[in-house]
């Protein structure tokens, strides 16, 4: 599972190496696809912007490597338990690192705002795998499994 963990961090830090350009062509053709996906149930007022896909993408990216982390390393002894808050660290040193990447790729920028939009998706990750947790452990012991 670390295997799978490292590429997506990989996968992460390649979209920051993405060029403004055609970063933005992307999120335009996301926040275009979504829009009309809502327009057509009828939810006509609810638009989305390109900044807020943009953000949204930064939290659910961040959000999946929170639960990547915590299938990867949440069993072993320094996260194990309570210690998986230690994960969100590791998120947020992705985070830093994933910013300093944008700082180089032409027409990006980093942003202390954007680390910690991502390191609060590495927590969410976590947090929800740790409520998932103690409802499997509430549900074995309620059922006296």
């Amino acid at each position: 599972m670390i295997w799978i963990t490292l590429i997506y961090i990989a996968f992460i830090f390649g979209n920051s190496a993405t060029p403004a350009v055609y970063s933005a062509a992307e999120s335009g053709w996301v926040t275009n696809l979504l829009n009309r996906v809502v327009g057509s149930i009828g939810l006509t007022a609810l638009q989305f912007s390109e900044g807020f896909i943009r953000k949204a993408a930064h939290f659910t990216e961040y959000t999946g490597l929170g639960i990547l982390l915590t299938l990867s390393l949440a069993k072993r002894g320094f996260f194990a338990g309570r210690r998986r808050l230690r994960l969100i660290p590791v998120g947020f040193l992705v985070a830093c690192i994933d910013e300093g990447i944008q700082y180089f790729t032409p027409g990006r920028a980093c942003s202390i705002k954007d680390v910690l939009l991502d390191t609060c998706g590495v927590a969410f990750g976590v947090g929800l795998l740790a409520l998932v947790s103690y409802g499997k452990t509430r549900w074995k012991h309620h059922n006296g499994a």
